[in-house]
C-alpha cells in the first residue's frame, strides 16, 4: 500500500511539472476613465475642474490633462459650460453662484472615454470653532532646537442633526538656504499637513491639538533661525470631499511603508474616478 501511494504521488508531481509554463506577461484589466477633481467653495470666486486620464498598473498610458472635453455644471435650473484654461476648466461664481443647501451636478465627456457625472450638496457653514494657544514647546535636534507652538481646537458650534465633516491642519511657507555646487541657494516652498479628520460629533467630544512649526534655534533662549509663516487650517467638507481627502492623506502617509495595508481611495464619480465635493477653508495666521 505504501509503495502504491508513493507511486501515485510521484506521478502527480511529474504531471504538475509538465503543466508548468513560463509566463512572460500578465494581463491586468484596464479601462480608460476620466479622473475628476473639483471642490466647490462658496467663499472663493472661481470654480475649477481638473480632468485627467487614469493610468494602468503596467504600460505607458499617461495621466495627461484632457483638453478636448466638454465640462458642464448645473444647479438644476441652469447649465454652464466650463472652458479650458491652461491645465484646468474654469469659470467664476458669477456665472454659477454657489449657495449653501443647493445641489450641483457636474458632467464631462471626451473622445475615447465614457461620459462621467457627479453631484454634491453644499453644506451650511459651521461657526463657533476657535483655537486656544497652549504655548511653545522645544525638541532637541543634533545641531539645533526645533520650536513649535501647540493649539487646541475649541468647539462651540452646538449640536445639529446635519452631519458635518472637518479636516484640521497647518500650512507653512518656508525659505531654506542650502549649498548647491558650492554656492548658497535659497529654496522657497509651501507645505500643508493635515493632522486630523473628524466629524462634528467627534469634535464635540474631543479637543484635538495641532502643533505648528515655527522654526529652528540654537538653544531655547536664542533667536529663531529661518522663521516661517505658518497658518492653522480648518477645512469643513461635505462627505464626498471628506472621505476622498482622508483616504488620500492616509495613502501618502503609508506610501513608503512596505508593511502598511493598501488604502482604497473612494470615488464619487459615476463611470469615472475622483471627487466632486464642497469645502469651506478657514485660515488663522500665526504671528
Amino acid at each position: 500500500m505504501k509503495i502504491l501511494v508513493a507511486v501515485v504521488l510521484f506521478l502527480s508531481l511529474i504531471g504538475c511539472l509538465a503543466c508548468e509554463q513560463e509566463v512572460n506577461s500578465v494581463l491586468i484589466p484596464y479601462e480608460r476613465k476620466l479622473v475628476l477633481e473639483c471642490y466647490l467653495n462658496p467663499h472663493e470666486q472661481i470654480i475649477q475642474v481638473t480632468l485627467r486620464s487614469n493610468q494602468p498598473m503596467v504600460g505607458t498610458d499617461s495621466a495627461a490633462f484632457i483638453r478636448n472635453a466638454v465640462v458642464q455644471i448645473s444647479n438644476g435650473q441652469r447649465t454652464v459650460t466650463l472652458p479650458p484654461r491652461a491645465d484646468v476648466y474654469r469659470i467664476t461664481t458669477r456665472q454659477m453662484p454657489l449657495v449653501a443647501g443647493s445641489t450641483y451636478t457636474l458632467t464631462a465627456s471626451a473622445p475615447d472615454f465614457p461620459p462621467i457625472e457627479a453631484s454634491c450638496t453644499i453644506p451650511s457653514v459651521v461657526n463657533g470653532v476657535s483655537w486656544r494657544d497652549e504655548g511653545l514647546s522645544y525638541i532637541q535636534r543634533p545641531l539645533s532646537v526645533t520650536v513649535y507652538r501647540t493649539y487646541t481646537l475649541l468647539w462651540n458650534g452646538g449640536t445639529s442633526t446635519e452631519p458635518y465633516y472637518f479636516a484640521l491642519g497647518r500650512q507653512w511657507a518656508f525659505s531654506d538656504t542650502t549649498a548647491v555646487d558650492g554656492r548658497d541657494t535659497v529654496i522657497n516652498g509651501l507645505e500643508t499637513r493635515w493632522d486630523h479628520f473628524k466629524t462634528a460629533a467627534e469634535l464635540r467630544l474631543n479637543s484635538p491639538m495641532v502643533r505648528a512649526y515655527l522654526g529652528r534655534i540654537v538653544s531655547p533662549d536664542s533667536v529663531l533661525r529661518s522663521p516661517r509663516s505658518t497658518d492653522l487650517l480648518i477645512l469643513q467638507c461635505d462627505r464626498h470631499a471628506y472621505e476622498f481627502l482622508k483616504a488620500s492623506a492616509l495613502q501618502m502617509e503609508n506610501g513608503n511603508n512596505p508593511f502598511a495595508e493598501p488604502t482604497l481611495i473612494p470615488s464619487s464619480v459615476k463611470n469615472g474616478l475622483g471627487v466632486f465635493g464642497a469645502i469651506y477653508l478657514r485660515r488663522r495666521t500665526i504671528p
